[in-house]
This record gives C-alpha cells, structure tokens and sequence, in this order.
C-alpha cells in the first residue's frame, strides 16, 4: 500500500519519498459546520454507492484537487459484521 496521505497538492514530495512506505498517517477529526440539506446529500450519496462518509468526502477532495489522497485511503475501511464475528478480520488486516 502506497503512503500517499492527504497533502496540499503543493506540497506532494515529488521524489516518491512516501510512495515506499507502508505506514498510514494517523486519521484525524476534521470538523466543518454546513447546511443540513448537505450533510443530508453528503450522507445520502454515501448509502448510494454503499460506502462511508469519509469515502465521499475524499473522493471528493481528491477530484477538486484540494488534497492527494490514495484509493486505498478512500476505500471504505468498514469490517463486515461477519467477518468480524469470525475473527477472520484479524487474521488479513495489515498491520
């Protein structure tokens, strides 16, 4: 998995210094006030495509070219409650 976290597109190394690593940045909380109405469209194009919040949120940062973010950051990183259950999850997450 490339490390290519969230970064204003000026300040992408451009010697592929983070593509080697295997490591994710930390995830943290970021916090905006909008209108109801989009949070209402923001959550309801994420029960569309049966993803997350966060996945349409930085689809949509990376496509307005505010940040560089990587597929795998945008995946939906949600474990299936069967899985879960199984233990299964434990045994293929990367560590």
């Amino acid at each position: 998995m490339r490390d290519d976290r969230l970064f204003p597109l000026h300040a992408v190394p451009s010697n592929g210094a983070n593509a080697s690593s295997d490591r994710r940045e930390p995830d943290v909380q970021l916090a905006a006030m909008v209108p109801q109405s989009v949070k209402r469209a923001v959550r309801r194009k994420a029960e569309e495509e049966g993803t997350t919040v966060r996945s349409v949120l930085l689809r949509a940062l990376k496509l307005a070219g505010i940040a560089e973010v990587d597929e795998a950051e945008i995946a939906d990183r949600r474990i299936a409650a069967g899985a879960e259950r199984s233990g299964l999850w434990k045994a293929t997450r990367p560590r």
